[in-house]
């Protein structure tokens, strides 16, 4: 394996990935992301990623650590813990963390998705 190197990522090109369902019928965000490295079994995966401002559910079932290049979001998670998120910040999500994100300003992060070890 080699060094991982995400150059720019604040002003890196993005793909478009989609657009999630919206919970409670609110306005659905653009996402957008480049994906840097995904380790052929699939055991993780780097990159960068963006959402406009909108509201969605978090679909990332596997341990996610973030760190925020740009924007402000909001996450509460289903068992009601609220957290505010900005630039310069970096979260760690456990395994199966389920919950709604709220972006406020268009939010951009570097990410490393993986899957836990049982």
């Amino acid at each position: 394996m080699t060094i991982i190197h995400i150059r720019r990522p604040i002003t890196a090109s993005l793909a478009e990935a989609g657009r999630p369902t919206a919970p409670e019928g609110g306005t659905p965000p653009m996402l957008r992301k480049l994906e840097a490295f995904a380790a052929p079994n699939g055991s993780f995966k780097t990159g960068t990623w963006e959402a406009t401002p909108g509201r969605f559910r978090r679909a990332v079932m596997d341990a996610e650590f973030s760190h925020f290049i740009a924007g402000r979001a909001s996450f509460v998670t289903d068992e009601g813990h609220h957290f505010d998120f900005e630039a310069g910040d970096a979260a760690f999500f456990p395994p199966a963390t389920h919950g709604t994100w709220t972006v406020h300003e268009t939010l951009r992060k570097t990410y490393v998705i993986w899957q836990a070890v049982a």
